[in-house]
């Protein structure tokens, strides 16, 4: 049973294979009320370059794609992942609309100030260094970018038996500690399921230059 435990729980964290084909597909089916949360509250322009840091199978790159938006880059660690979400949106890619890209959240190969609006969903827990990562998201946005942190509380994820696997989990307390030192200014926190999921909207400052 441990060994399940822990193969399910790498899956859910680096998804590879006939095993993350699965476990993204149940993550698109229980994460629907987070994915509608992160499209309700970036409010795609016309103008907007969007990051997606952890796409998974590329369910949600799809569905934004569609929106009136400029591009929108994917960050993903799996290259399982990055072939399947290539298979999906094809179209989009050609267009250049979508462009995936094999990384970590700690390393995005993105320039400064380059992204208007970032997201990640239920990834947060396998980040090696959640502060790294937050600044990484910080550097790219641009002055007033916006993030959407999506992620599921501590206090729910201690009851299931594979968290005990390769999951670091957080208070709100935590995440909120460690968005605001790595220079994010939180917005607002919209509870997504009580005492469950929610999501963390903090945005880059406006840069003041001074004479």
């Amino acid at each position: 049973m441990k060994f399940i435990l822990k193969y399910i729980a790498r899956q859910f964290g680096n998804p590879t294979g006939f095993g993350g084909n699965i476990s993204t597909f149940i993550m698109n089916y229980l994460n629907q009320k987070q994915y509608k949360t992160v499209v309700a509250n970036l409010n795609i322009q016309a103008t907007d370059t969007v990051l997606d840091a952890g796409f998974g199978n590329g369910y949600l790159l799809g569905k934004l794609s569609k929106q009136n938006l400029l591009k929108i880059y994917g960050v993903e660690i799996s290259a399982d992942m990055i072939n399947t979400a290539a298979k999906k949106n094809r179209k989009e890619i050609k267009l250049g609309t979508i462009q995936l890209l094999l990384s970590d959240v700690q390393n995005l190969p993105l320039e400064d100030f380059s992204i208007d609006k970032a997201y990640t969903i239920n990834t947060i827990y396998f980040w090696k260094d959640i502060y790294k990562g937050l600044s990484e998201i910080k550097r790219t946005l641009k002055s007033d970018g916006l993030f959407l942190n999506v992620l599921y509380l501590k206090e729910w994820l201690d009851k299931l038996p594979i968290t005990k696997y390769g999951f670091t989990k957080y208070t709100v307390e935590q995440i909120e500690k460690a968005t605001v030192e790595s220079g994010l200014k939180i917005e607002r926190i919209v509870e997504i399921q009580s005492k469950k999921s929610i999501c963390i909207i903090s945005r880059k400052e406006t840069l003041c230059l001074t004479k």
